[in-house]
């Protein structure tokens, strides 16, 4: 240990000793025989490495051992490898991390050798030496540079500064980190950058990023063709909150923080009148939106916003032209005084489910709805005639020409009701027949309205026949 480490720690072994006490410099000096103004001396650097603190009580200054880590500790804990030289490239400190990053042995004493004559890998680059050289002539030199060791592809970045001492000489402090991790991951990291840019670009979706203020920080190019702008700027002159008819569901998506899907509202009347946007756009537009908080790597509140958005006006207006068209056939359907049934061929017309039939027919057949659906007609009636029945459906659905059937009966016996059929294929490949309850005709004149079933019925048979042949 040398003279001057001697003292350091004679110094602060008293002072832990008389802690928490302070004593001052003369105090020092009696207890350690020893000169007081070399005491005070010692004290300044001891204090600048922050080993220990020093207090005024009036002209008299007590010391104490230092409550925060000392400089010489921490130091030692720093990640990267470092050394720090005097003017003459002898080493004066170095930490842990430069020990293990060169694979020094920990018994080798490094403390005022010169760095040079230390056959240390990486220092005997021959650029990192001039680079050293001119730190020291006080002339142009790198403060960063790169080396790559052949003999393990490792790459480490050095920083080069040049220091003072507390007691105002020239120095050297370099530092050393193994960056091949990071150099390895460099290019697939802008690999991945670029491709995250090219699907912002060109995705046909709208993307909008915002902060937690409504503030736009960016969009993407569908963005501004959906909302009918041709710049940026133009969108950045309103808010996020302005592009919802409704300002409360945003607010209400950043407020949970959370990833949700919901659909927006867009007056852009209102947009160019209140918000001065100038978007080509008018009418009500409807949005379906994805809404995301963009995660911070530390975690914590999220302070950006962004969502991903698409046009869904004409969908959401062909729906709904829909569902008025679907009420009002279900109303048709449903209230019409004669009986429709909906069959599904199956089996090449062998067979036919039932796939809905209306309030009519449940009456006409005295069967409930829900007992028919999804069953097989053949199977429910074996009493219908057949071939003939089964030759009617057959060539509807094969011809697609509409025919009558004479009046029959679903089951046998005086009380079933007669009933007169009219069969059509429609455009989904489901058959569809109106019925028309007509037992009191039959009972009361069984001959006149058979007859008259009867050549409806052959002339449609006819016309069939005609088109197949």
């Amino acid at each position: 240990m040398s003279e001057y480490q001697d003292k350091f720690s004679k110094i602060i072994d008293l002072l832990e000793d008389q802690a928490p006490q302070g004593l001052s410099i003369s105090a020092i000096a009696r207890e350690l025989g020893m000169n007081r103004a070399t005491v005070s001396k010692y004290l300044e650097m001891l204090q600048s490495s922050g080993d220990v603190s020093m207090q005024r009580f009036g002209r008299s200054k007590l010391y104490t051992p230092a409550q925060r880590v000392p400089l010489s500790e921490l130091f030692d804990r720093l990640s990267n490898a470092i050394v720090i030289l005097d003017a003459d490239l002898h080493i004066l400190m170095v930490n842990t991390s430069f020990i293990k990053t060169l694979g020094i042995h920990r018994e080798r004493n490094l403390i005022g050798a010169s760095l040079f004559d230390l056959n240390l890998r990486i220092f005997s680059d021959p650029a990192i030496r001039r680079n050293i050289e001119r730190i020291r002539q006080s002339g142009t030199y790198l403060a960063e540079m790169q080396h790559i060791e052949d003999s393990t592809n490792h790459i480490y970045l050095l920083e080069f500064a040049p220091t003072v001492s507390h007691v105002g000489k020239p120095g050297i402090m370099i530092s050393l980190r193994d960056i091949t991790a990071w150099k390895n991951a460099e290019p697939a990291l802008k690999n991945s950058e670029k491709k995250i840019r090219t699907i912002f670009e060109t995705v046909p979706s709208g993307i909008i990023l915002f902060t937690g203020e409504g503030t736009i920080l960016n969009a993407n190019r569908a963005s501004l063709e959906i909302l009918g702008l041709k710049t940026f700027q133009e969108l950045m002159s309103g808010n996020i909150f302005a592009i919802s008819c409704y300002k409360g569901k945003v607010t209400e998506l950043i407020r949970q923080g959370k990833v949700a899907e919901t659909e927006l509202a867009c007056d852009f009347d209102r947009l160019r009148r209140e918000q001065r946007i100038p978007s080509t756009r008018s009418g009500i537009a409807y949005f379906d939106i994805v809404f995301t908080p963009i995660t911070l790597d530390g975690g914590g509140v999220p302070h950006e916003f962004a969502i991903l958005f698409k046009d869904v006006t004409t969908e959401r207006l062909a729906r709904k032209e829909l569902a008025f068209k679907e009420t009002r056939y279900r109303s048709f359907f449903e209230n019409t005084c004669n009986g429709v049934l909906i069959y599904e061929p199956i089996n090449d017309g062998g067979e036919y489910i039932f796939k809905d039939v209306n309030r009519a027919t449940e009456k006409i057949l005295q069967m409930k709805k829900q007992d028919l659906i999804g069953r097989k007609l053949f199977e429910v009636f074996p009493d219908l005639p057949d071939p003939d029945v089964r030759d009617a459906l057959i060539r509807v659905l094969k011809t697609e020409k509409p025919e009558f059937l004479l009046p029959l009966q679903y089951r046998k016996g005086e009380d079933s009701p007669w009933i007169w059929h009219y069969i059509f294929k429609l455009p989904s490949g489901e058959i569809a027949s109106f019925m028309i309850d007509v037992s009191d005709a039959v009972r009361k004149d069984a001959g006149a309205p058979l007859q008259a079933c009867s050549a409806r019925g052959k002339h449609s048979r006819d016309r069939a026949g005609s088109s197949l042949s």
